[in-house]
């Protein structure tokens, strides 16, 4: 057994204990948190001059931006019946193992095409990683966060070139934010891919492709954060982000109590030291939505860049396609293009095994020994071994 359930247990029963008192405090700070929501709808000028100061106190703060539209605003979905091309990215990577044989990485990007009263399309685009692709500045193999970083950047490449295939409205997606928010930002590689990200979303902008990233059971408080402000006294602003007045609470949270199913929120801007790279045309913005049934809500948040929001008639379509997608998957709701898209680009573990015995042939047939996998992969391979130890 894997856990020693007897040594835990009391800790179990007193996460039972707290659960309530917790849930209680949630409760007390979602109350408070609705009741801010509502006054500063109505009361937005002064909202905005604490989100002023508290900015010129701590420009960094992670925190959401109201825009024109009032905080408790709903909007319902707007039927569109304007031609569209939905293209969809998502990924799948074999990150390099120190352990096995021959070191090497695939980044595997499955793209989906749908238009309506045509028959969707599928692609898949692989790109083995070697050699010195697998190494990083330091000379060490690459990680799970650096393979992820290329992995984002290959998504938004390859839907570019498929929208530039396109003669009509095209909207892409992706799984995740539209902000690249890994580790290793210090790095020259993640600088410039970086850099060639904000390219490929200004091409975007110049060729009027719509874009958005889909956010599953966002766990962000990105609003909240704003709304606190109201409550911290003007001599501790810059305090803020620090000291938590709604801990526990998300912005997912409040709009379960804020949007009927099928309604989006107002549309916010995103504030944080990353998000200043995305500035012009590309800043991002976010709204959420409500994908879910009555009594049962399921809130998405959705990042939008600036470009999309000059016609306003682009937040419908995106709303409208993303209700209409998400509705193919049942009560679950999910985007069925994304869902597609993972798939096809899932790598299995059979392929990953498949794809080293190549390589070792590969090895083989030029004359050179692929060597040997570690002796711990060794005996974590064996068949039937009782593992008793990572």
């Amino acid at each position: 057994m894997p856990i020693n359930f007897q040594q835990i247990r009391s800790a179990i029963q007193k996460f039972g204990q707290e659960a309530p008192v917790q849930a209680k405090l949630r409760e007390q700070n979602l109350e408070t948190a609705l009741s801010i929501l509502r006054q500063s709808s109505q009361e937005s000028e002064q909202l905005q001059e604490r989100i002023h100061s508290t900015l010129i106190a701590n420009p960094d703060l992670r925190c959401a931006l109201p825009t024109s539209e009032p905080l408790d605003f709903t909007h319902a979905t707007t039927p569109s019946s304007e031609p569209i091309v939905l293209l969809a990215a998502d990924g799948s990577q074999i990150i390099p193992d120190q352990h096995l044989a021959i070191q090497f990485g695939v980044i595997n990007v499955g793209l989906m095409r749908m238009q309506p009263d045509t028959t969707p399309r599928e692609n898949i685009e692989s790109d083995l990683l070697y050699a010195q692709d697998i190494y990083n500045e330091q000379g060490f193999l690459v990680g799970e966060e650096l393979i992820a970083l290329r992995r984002d950047h290959k998504e938004r490449s390859h839907l570019l070139q498929a929208a530039l295939q396109e003669s009509q409205t095209v909207l892409t997606l992706t799984d995740g934010p539209l902000e690249l928010f890994r580790e290793g930002r210090e790095t020259a590689e993640y600088q410039n891919l970086l850099a060639d990200y904000l390219n490929i979303l200004a091409e975007m902008a110049q060729l009027a492709v719509l874009t958005a990233g889909y956010v599953d059971k966002p766990r962000s408080d990105l609003l909240i954060r704003s709304l606190e402000l109201t409550l911290l006294p003007e001599d501790r602003l810059s305090e803020a982000g620090r000291v938590r007045q709604l801990p526990g609470i998300t912005d997912a949270d409040l709009f379960s109590r804020v949007l009927q199913p099928q309604q989006r929120s107002a549309i916010f801007r995103l504030n944080s030291s990353s998000a200043k790279r995305f500035h012009g045309p590309l800043a991002i913005h976010f709204f959420y939505l409500n994908i879910g049934r009555e009594n049962k809500p399921q809130i998405a948040r959705v990042e939008i860049p600036s470009w999309v929001l000059i016609k306003p008639e682009n937040i419908d379509l995106i709303h409208h396609h993303l209700l209409d997608q998400c509705q193919i998957m049942g009560v679950k709701a999910y985007p069925y293009i994304l869902h597609r898209a993972h798939e096809i680009a899932l790598v299995s573990y059979q392929e990953r095994q498949h794809l080293l015995g190549l390589l070792q042939q590969t090895l083989l047939s030029q004359g050179l020994e692929p060597g040997d996998k570690s002796s711990k992969q060794y005996h974590k391979d064996l068949s039937g071994k009782t593992r008793y130890r990572s």
